[in-house]
């Protein structure tokens, strides 16, 4: 019975408390976040976690953000529009601590960034950001500077004046998010007379297994070295074959580390090893009736064989 008395009386001490000081004009005044993004992006980007708060002076006052030449400003209304008008688009309420949210809540987001960390945003979504200066048309942009640099961000807040042709442009949030590099990979190996390197050759070879006689080229690719064609959003690398007749040198590799060839036969592909195709036997052709060298084999016509031709033949009748 006691302790009722006591909470009752308790109660009544922080009535007569409150009632003293509402009588005296004392109150608790509305608290908003204060800030300019001409000043800091960050009031447009990453609001409630802006450290700056005013206390307004106004009895009725009220929280505002506002929006003038795309630029963001928070705080109390009777500090930034002492006449009570916000121009729209302006936000207001009346809670401390309320102006925290993006506004307006169709800013454009877009991937945010520079440099070689920005050429893959796949697994970075802390790059994901409002558009620092509001424009109802706004465009999200990709601008690829070059393999080991790529930049992103919204049309309006800082495109380059200069931006290249190679800048792709969207307009939902998060659309700037294409890979900007990619790499393809090639066999790249040598094959010479003086330093054979039959993986690098990749004949036919015919394979008898239990008499089925079968064609095949039967090497695997992890026993050749690789290389790397590093590859810019809108441009395509390949992979090549070369081999000069003459010398009977093989070469194989990538088009972004391909050298001059004036003579020989050199063939070019798109996709992840596709150089790594077996070479087609070419033979000498000839008649001895209607050439003299048939015979002897010197400065003969080749013709390359057929897919899956083994070997090439001399026959000798009369």
């Amino acid at each position: 019975m006691a302790i009722r008395l006591l909470e009752t009386l308790l109660k009544l001490q922080l009535l007569l408390i409150a009632g003293t000081l509402l009588f005296r004009g004392v109150s608790y005044s509305l608290e908003c976040y204060a800030c300019d993004s001409a000043e800091d992006p960050e009031c447009a980007t990453r609001p409630g976690q802006q450290l700056e708060v005013e206390e307004c002076s106004g009895v009725s006052d009220l929280c505002v953000t506002s929006i003038t030449a795309g630029l963001t400003r928070r705080g109390c209304l009777g500090r930034l529009y002492p006449n009570g008008y916000c121009a729209a688009p302006c936000d207001s309420c009346n809670t401390s601590l309320c102006n925290r949210h993006v506004f307006p809540t169709d800013r454009l987001r877009c991937y945010q960034c520079s440099g070689s960390t920005c050429i893959d945003v796949a697994n970075r979504p802390e790059l994901l950001l409002p558009c620092p200066v509001y424009n109802e048309d706004d465009r999200c942009y990709t601008n690829i500077l070059h393999l080991s640099n790529t930049m992103r961000g919204c049309e309006h807040t800082n495109l380059p004046d200069t931006c290249p042709h190679v800048c792709l442009k969207c307009n939902y949030n998060g659309c700037n998010s294409e890979l900007t590099v990619t790499e393809s990979r090639c066999l790249q190996c040598t094959h010479m007379r003086l330093s054979p390197n039959p993986d690098c050759l990749r004949e036919q070879e015919l394979i008898n297994d239990d008499h089925d006689e079968t064609v095949q080229c039967a090497l695997s690719n992890e026993t050749v070295t690789q290389c790397v064609n590093k590859v810019m959003l809108g441009h395509r690398e390949q992979c090549y074959t070369h081999l000069n007749t003459q010398t009977e040198v093989l070469q194989r590799g990538c088009s972004t580390t391909m050298g001059f060839f004036p003579t020989g036969e050199l063939t070019q592909c798109y996709g992840d090893y596709c150089n790594a195709q077996c070479q087609d036997i070419a033979c000498g052709t000839c008649n001895s009736t209607s050439n003299p060298n048939c015979r002897s084999g010197i400065s003969l016509s080749t013709e390359k064989c057929a897919a899956g031709t083994v070997a090439c033949y001399a026959c000798e009748q009369g």
